[in-house]
């Protein structure tokens, strides 16, 4: 997952400059270089601002699909449906928190934080549970309908 080379990709399509994307994003130059340079994750929140401002959804530009096509029907992530799929999906395959912390290599801890307070998710973990589970992060953040990563 290195969204950062995506990123760096279409600010120049549009010939923005770091700074003025530093801006948008209301963070500092040094912290977008890193997010460019994929040497600092980048927050989802953070992310959903970069997917509503290029019109690309959170799957393309976690570059788990190749079609840049925007089909997003809510422009904002509800965290409040993210909580519920990651618990539903986990229940679904007759997972436990203890299960999903084992396959992912994180802990039972960080598992439990992510169900109950989702704005604080690694992106690093919501690419593998989809990936995982083939069912699209935009759908997961309630953006889109679409269940499957396309």
């Amino acid at each position: 997952m290195q969204n950062g080379n995506l990123i760096a990709i279409l600010r120049l399509e549009k010939g923005l400059t770091q700074q003025y994307m530093a801006n948008i994003l209301n963070i500092s130059l040094k912290t977008y270089k890193l997010y460019e340079s994929n040497k600092r994750p980048i927050l989802i929140n953070t992310l959903n601002k970069l997917c509503n401002y290029f019109n690309v959804s959170l799957d393309a530009l976690l570059n788990l699909t190749n079609n840049l096509d925007n089909e997003i029907i809510n422009s904002e992530i509800n965290y409040k449906k993210l909580s519920f799929h990651l618990r539903c999906i986990r229940k679904k395959y007759h997972l436990t928190q203890n299960d999903i912390a084992y396959y992912f290599g994180i802990s039972v801890m960080s598992v439990s934080r992510y169900e109950m307070y989702p704005k604080t998710i690694s992106i690093t973990y919501l690419c593998n549970f989809a990936k995982k589970f083939n069912i699209s992060i935009d759908y997961l953040c309630g953006k889109t309908q679409k269940k499957e990563i396309l």
